[in-house]
């Protein structure tokens, strides 16, 4: 009996301790991982790392002002501007075409080449023109002979006439032909130049001096009124054709001198105000304002161009650029506070003749360094 009842109560004893064994297990592994976590914290900052400079201040070295370049930060009233942007276009493009009717067996131009006035560009077959100058040539000659024949008539019948010996239908008749051909003899020399002016045809010059653009014909082509051999435009003839918004028209005016920019060439330049178009296109809202060049040397036509419209007045801080330090994309001058320097950064705007715009960092009436330029 004593045994039976030692074998009923050990199965009772085990299972009071299996739930101690479980919380016993779980704090080991939060343990665990608690370590791995600070750990790997511990190595990503460096603690297991050695030969690794850390971190400190050092102090700057001041230093002093005396004997340095200054001037003084001053507000200054400076024009403001805004941009109408636009194209350059050529003021005269000629498309080059025939006025006759043949081939071409000359092409003497390529694209971009420059050309003066009456140069010869495109030369066309002139044989079937010669040949008609002949023939109206030999009809004027035949004219000729036949009117010398009736004034030579009207000469001998005349007299006749005038004595009654011949009637008056016969001397009519006689008239008649002399005017018949002397109209013939004006008729055939009229048909005479114009074949002349049309064998000049065969030889197309430029029709002024300027650039030609493209060649749209080769040899062998035929050549015909309306159909272009060729585009050129006039080098020193050259406009800015700016979008001016509606609200901007106010301050331009024509013949006025304004300034421009063409950014493919980073240049500016003055233009006069030629042509203002008496209609605002209603998508843009803008008014097409075109503006002479008044320097063409390297500029086309098709480039981007800017507009400059003086606005009023407005009032800016301004600093020279020797008193900037540029460090990659950041400006600063050293600012003089109490006899001792301090490098500041600031923040810049445009360019204004030699100098720069300062949106921030700067306040008028403060002292800076102006550096010695190389």
């Amino acid at each position: 009996m004593p045994s039976e009842d030692a074998n009923d109560q050990s199965p009772v004893v085990e299972a009071a301790h299996t739930p101690g064994r479980g919380r016993l297990s779980t704090l080991l592994r939060v343990g665990v991982s608690v370590v791995i976590i600070v750990v790997l914290m511990l190595w990503i900052l460096g603690a297991f790392r050695r030969g690794v400079i850390q971190a400190s201040k050092q102090p700057v070295a001041e230093e002093s002002a005396a004997g340095l370049v200054t001037q003084k930060v001053a507000s200054q009233m400076v024009p403001a501007v805004t941009e109408a942007v636009g194209t350059v276009q050529a003021e005269q493009v000629a498309a080059v075409t025939a006025r006759v009717v043949a081939n071409v067996i000359e092409m003497r131009v390529t694209a971009g080449q420059r050309v003066t006035n009456g140069e010869t560009l495109v030369v066309l077959d002139d044989r079937d023109l010669r040949h008609r100058v002949e023939q109206a040539q030999d009809a004027v000659r035949s004219a000729e002979a036949t009117l010398a024949q009736a004034q030579s008539d009207y000469k001998r019948d005349k007299p006749l006439f005038d004595q009654q010996v011949i009637t008056a239908y016969d001397f009519e008749h006689t008239q008649t032909n002399l005017k018949t051909a002397e109209a013939n003899y004006h008729r055939f020399q009229q048909a005479a130049r114009e074949a002349e002016v049309n064998l000049s045809y065969a030889i197309i010059r430029s029709p002024f001096a300027g650039v030609v653009i493209d060649k749209l014909a080769n040899l062998g082509d035929m050549a015909a009124p309306g159909k272009p051999l060729l585009s050129m435009y006039e080098q020193d003839r050259l406009w800015l054709e700016a979008n001016v918004p509606e609200d901007l028209m106010s301050h331009i005016r024509l013949n006025e001198l304004l300034t421009l920019r063409i950014d493919a060439l980073n240049r500016e330049m003055r233009g006069r105000i030629v042509q203002v178009v008496p209609s605002s296109d209603p998508a843009s809202r803008s008014v097409v304002t075109r503006v002479h060049l008044s320097e063409t040397k390297d500029i086309l036509p098709g480039m981007f161009g800017r507009l400059l419209l003086p606005l009023k007045s407005e009032e800016v801080l301004a600093v020279p650029a020797s008193a900037l330090i540029r460090a990659g994309q950041l400006a600063m001058v050293d600012v003089v506070q109490e006899a001792r320097l301090e490098r500041r950064t600031v923040q810049l705007g445009r360019a204004i003749g030699d100098q720069f715009e300062v949106l921030s960092g700067l306040a008028a009436g403060e002292t800076i360094v102006i550096r010695k330029t190389r």
